[in-house]
């Protein structure tokens, strides 16, 4: 009886360390998402600094919580804040979940939008075919509605990259999917010339 009390209590220790441990946030996650859920609401009217605020609160109760850090990014991006909190955000969301094709699509924005020097355009193409080959459920919840804006964004890539005509491939795959996107209908515009 003594032998099975002390494997008991050694039971329950080592149990309470690796539970302690662990990295499972379901205790913390109902609150968090909730907080990103008000995030994403707040996004979608335009208040964007309130939509950052709630990101930032999910964000305190799991902080491994991957489209938190997305609401970070694109609230910061929408705000014209800082570029490289919003690119830390992204890439933390990326991390945190490789198949959260909103971060990566935000990614690609922010990459193109920053114009650094080609290597931006690279970067930014590489995160938009990331979002395409990511799960679909994340794409197009604001910003961008249709994979067509989302090849309209990499033919502006090829574009200022000198690549003419793998932009006019990108292009005419947005156009098939909407022939009335306004950046491919420019960029085309662009291309004829």
């Amino acid at each position: 009886m003594h032998r099975l009390y002390r494997i008991l209590i050694l039971f329950l220790i080592f149990s309470s360390v690796f539970l302690g441990c662990s990295e499972d946030t379901e205790d913390t996650t109902p609150a968090a998402r909730s907080h990103a859920e008000k995030g994403w609401g707040f996004y979608r009217t335009g208040d964007y600094a309130q939509a950052l605020l709630s990101f930032e609160r999910a964000l305190n109760f799991d902080d491994e919580f991957a489209d938190a850090y997305n609401g970070v990014g694109w609230s910061h991006l929408s705000l014209s804040l800082a570029v490289p909190v919003a690119q830390e955000a992204f890439q933390n969301a990326v991390r945190l979940d490789a198949s959260n094709a909103d971060a990566w699509l935000g990614l690609a924005n922010l990459l193109y939008l920053r114009q650094k020097d080609a290597s931006d355009f690279r970067a930014a193409l590489r995160a938009a075919d990331n979002a395409m080959n990511a799960d679909a459920q994340y794409l197009f919840r604001h910003d961008y509605d249709s994979p067509a804006a989302l090849h309209a964004l990499k033919a502006a890539c090829y574009y200022y990259l000198g690549e003419n005509q793998d932009a006019r491939q990108e292009v005419e795959k947005a156009l098939r999917v909407d022939s009335e996107n306004k950046s491919a209908l420019a960029l085309d515009a662009l291309l004829q010339k």
